[in-house]
């Protein structure tokens, strides 16, 4: 349980500090405040996931309700949140406040439709996996600084190890495979948001 609540209070730690770069929203285009609230929230509902976690498993199961509540949001509203906003600053096709709504009542509606035929965890993993190719293809395709795309390279090659590779049940060489997923899903996130502000300051228009 220890186990559990330190690598739940890694992952807190490592998505809060997104959240707080990305909070610096004087330093980005007014154009893109819109994609960088939404890759905050994105962030938000994993560092809460992963606080509440940590008070479950370090200190008591009261919050097992409220933990698995926001784990199971930030396991299927994050990845798309966060790599929408990615691809929309990319390639400058920004959405309207009604688009995104529409997006997360999107992503809502196939969670419930998978978990109604009890496939939640087939659409998890194909939702991981679309998240990464198409961030991956964006990344590759774009004009950014070589140290910007090596931090969201990174990212997406830790999202790859973690979720689709390690995965989240049984062990692996004696460690619990869920402590070795949030470690490298802490490890992404760090990478990602760092990237993101980068690339968010550096798609700044300058000031004559």
């Amino acid at each position: 349980m220890i186990s559990l609540a330190m690598s739940d209070a890694v992952l807190a730690f490592a998505s809060a500090f997104p959240v707080f770069l990305l909070s610096q929203q004087k330093d980005f285009d007014p154009a893109h405040k819109l994609p960088a609230k939404a890759a905050l929230f994105g962030f938000l509902l994993m560092a809460v996931a992963g606080g509440l976690g940590a008070l479950n498993y370090g200190f008591s199961t009261a919050w097992a309700g409220p933990y698995w509540m926001f784990n199971n949001i930030a396991t299927f509203m994050s990845p798309p949140l966060v790599t929408i906003a990615l691809v929309q600053i990319l390639t400058a096709k920004l959405w309207s406040a009604a688009a995104w709504w529409r997006a997360i009542l999107s992503v809502c509606l196939l969670f419930e439709v998978s978990r109604w035929y009890g496939l939640e965890t087939v659409y998890r993993d194909l939702q991981l996996a679309l998240c990464i190719i198409a961030g991956l293809v964006m990344v590759t395709r774009s004009y950014m600084s070589a140290g910007t795309k090596a931090l969201i390279m990174v990212s997406f090659a830790s999202f790859f190890v973690g979720g689709m590779l390690i995965g989240n049940e049984g062990t692996l060489a004696g460690y619990l495979r869920l402590n070795l997923f949030r470690y490298f899903i802490a490890l992404g996130n760090l990478m990602l948001g760092t990237g993101l502000y980068f690339l968010l300051r550096q798609k700044k228009p300058e000031k004559p």
